[in-house]
């Protein structure tokens, strides 16, 4: 059957399509087969690589921003000092009309200089304006002359550091009052009733008459609260602007000249407007004449071992048990050399592994009070006794402060008061080592 021309155009008109779509299919193809070769060759490992890669990339970057953000930190602090370096440089200078022009020219000359290192290059390394003097300007004394160890030439720009505390110097005291029998008054006498006497008896026959037999005395020893005063001052702008607290600082140091104090005189005090010390009672072996009995050294410069060993053995029984030996740290010394013929040390410390070493003397402890006599001809180098039984300190009060800011402005007077006493009360309790 014959077709008619319009059905043959329309055929051909498809074919022509078809023919058209394939050209366009087959590279598409193409196309999508390479895509596919490709993306079989790139394997999980290479995917991994590349991501480390950028991982990577992304820690440097980061790195980079750090170290441009230190940078500038780093910037902006040297010109926070540059400027402050530069406007000392433009004040005004002090002192007399000769001076001035002197004063100027060095201006000069540190302006000149510091635009020079203002402008300076120095790559990597950090360079401050000193070390640019040092290296660059050596030559020129005056501008040599800037140093942090002149205080008008640099030094007042470089301020130091405080730590904040104070290092305090320790002084060595004595512990009388840690040793003796301490109480609180409150009158400004301190009475103690001695029984220093004894009874009379005797033997008698069946009618031999009787006649009266001695009674025994009683006696009294006084004890005043004497008064123990400081009175330091401050300014009112000491006080509020000091970095430390003054007041604060102050109490401590009158409590612990106090302590020092009253504890020179426990030992040495000699009675006058002060307690009386163990050291100043008269020397002898009559207790009713309050007299405390000393123990000869044998010799004039040094300890003995007789010496210590009659000391320790003039005390009777039943003082021993709480018996201490008192004397300066520096003595201790000359006592652990002393030796035996054969020139061994007689005495050695004594270990108590629950309180470290502690110095002991022929079974006793020791306590070394710098209050003492050190070693010399006559002195009293050593006591030994049972302290609480024969040292009687009596306080009347605590410290007590008086705040001034009145009587002499501007400044603030801390007038520091304590009342104490003290004195032997038994006076065979205690010995005393004398040199010869």
């Amino acid at each position: 059957m014959a077709l008619d021309q319009e059905t043959k155009s329309a055929i051909e008109g498809a074919l022509n399509a078809f023919n058209e779509l394939k050209n366009t299919i087959d590279p598409l193809k193409t196309d999508v087969q390479t895509l596919r070769i490709k993306t079989d060759a790139f394997d999980q490992a290479k995917l991994d690589k590349l991501a480390k890669d950028i991982n990577d990339g992304i820690e440097l970057s980061q790195k980079a921003q750090a170290k441009q953000q230190a940078l500038e930190e780093n910037n902006k602090a040297m010109e926070i000092e540059l400027s402050a370096l530069k406007t000392a440089f433009n004040r005004a200078p002090n002192g007399s009309d000769s001076s001035e022009g002197s004063e100027k020219k060095l201006r000069k000359k540190m302006n000149s200089a510091f635009n020079a290192f203002a402008r300076v290059n120095t790559g990597s390394r950090q360079m401050y304006f000193d070390e640019y003097l040092k290296e660059h300007c050596a030559e020129d004394q005056e501008i040599k002359s800037m140093l942090v160890g002149n205080d008008p030439n640099g030094g007042f720009l470089v301020l130091p550091e405080f730590g904040g505390i104070i290092k305090t110097q320790i002084f060595e005291s004595s512990p009388i009052r840690q040793l003796a029998d301490v109480i609180t008054i409150g009158s400004d006498m301190y009475d103690v009733l001695t029984d220093s006497d004894q009874a009379a008896a005797g033997w008698t026959g069946e009618s031999t008459p009787r006649t009266n037999s001695g009674t025994p005395v009683v006696g009294k020893i006084q004890i005043p609260a004497h008064e123990m005063y400081a009175y330091p001052k401050a300014t009112q702008k000491l006080l509020d602007d000091a970095m430390i607290d003054i007041e604060a600082w102050l109490a401590g140091k009158v409590a612990d000249i106090f302590g020092r104090t009253e504890a020179t005189t426990f030992v040495t005090g000699n009675g006058v407007a002060k307690p009386f010390g163990f050291m100043s009672y008269a020397a002898g072996t009559d207790i009713t004449q309050q007299q405390v009995e000393q123990v000869n050294t044998g010799d004039a410069a040094n300890f003995t071992y007789n010496g210590l060993v009659g000391v320790q053995n003039a005390l009777k029984e039943p003082y021993q048990r709480n018996a201490t030996w008192l004397y300066r740290r520096a003595s201790n010394l000359n006592i652990m050399e002393i030796k035996d013929g054969q020139g061994r040390p007689i005495f050695n410390m004594t270990y108590d592994k629950n309180a470290g070493l502690e110095p002991s003397l022929l079974g006793a402890p020791v306590r070394f009070a710098a209050d003492v006599a050190a070693m010399a001809a006559n002195a009293l180098v050593a006591a030994y006794g049972d302290f609480k039984q024969a040292y009687q300190i009596v306080d009347r009060m605590g410290t007590r402060v008086l705040r001034d800011p009145y009587t002499d402005k501007p400044n603030v007077g801390f007038y520091t008061t304590r009342r104490v006493g003290g004195g032997l009360t038994n006076f065979e309790a205690l010995k005393i080592q004398k040199m010869a």
